[in-house]
């Protein structure tokens, strides 16, 4: 866990050396393991099935597996006879006991992540019961470090609840509104006036909903006049 990606292509890299093995290309997916569609992973599949290359070197096995799909893509390659090694486990996937170890380290990783991603869940909701929002503090609103709620921007917040006001009117469409807002002072944190897209997701942010000590409405029409801009 935590190994860079400096640190992955070395150990790779000392790998292929020791073993003779020339690297003819390299594919480092910044992209979550645990989703599955990756743009570079299936353009490396790709290329392994169009018989491009003859073996891929993988750091580790929960690198190339942390999702069952993307290990089963990966052993059709194998039984293809695609030389596929891992610079840090040392398992032929030639043979039936390799092959063994290696499908059970890839169940226990995705097994990992779908855990991870339960307590990451469970904390996510025990900060939301505890009255705190453990995001980023939405326009109109302040961060003050973790474990404390979120304050009132003196400047920024009375400019949200005339975005709901205005919006609620019925008169004005997501373009003018952003427009009116930037003549306020409303901007992104680079400083430019909000997309389309950020305008309608504040207008449909529930955070908003419990927002009522700084009178935002807790309900506001759906933003259906963006859709014909």
């Amino acid at each position: 866990m935590g190994v860079s990606l400096v640190e992955q292509r070395d150990a790779i890299r000392q790998f292929a050396e020791r073993h003779g093995l020339v690297i003819d290309r390299w594919f480092e997916e910044v992209a979550s393991s645990s989703s599955q569609g990756r743009r570079l992973f299936q353009e490396m599949m790709r290329r392994l099935a169009g018989g491009e290359a003859h073996g891929l070197i993988v750091h580790k096995i929960d690198r190339s597996a942390r999702n069952l799909r993307d290990w089963a893509d990966l052993g059709e390659l194998i039984d293809q006879g695609i030389d596929v090694r891992f610079a840090h486990e040392d398992l032929c996937l030639a043979a039936r006991g390799g092959r063994l170890a290696a499908d059970i380290q890839a169940v226990i990783a995705a097994d990992y992540v779908r855990n991870l991603s339960e307590e990451v869940r469970k904390g996510f909701y025990g900060r939301l019961k505890q009255g705190l929002y453990p995001l980023p503090a939405p326009l109109g609103y302040v961060d003050r470090g973790s474990g404390r709620t979120k304050t009132v921007h003196p400047r920024l917040a009375p400019i949200v609840v005339e975005a709901f006001r205005l919006y609620a009117t019925g008169d004005f469409s997501i373009r003018q509104l952003r427009e009116r807002l930037y003549e306020h002072g409303m901007v992104n944190r680079r400083r430019h006036m909000l997309s389309p897209t950020a305008m309608s997701n504040l207008l449909r942010n529930p955070f908003y909903d419990t927002a009522l000590g700084t009178g935002v409405p807790r309900r506001t029409p759906s933003p259906r006049r963006a859709r014909s801009l």
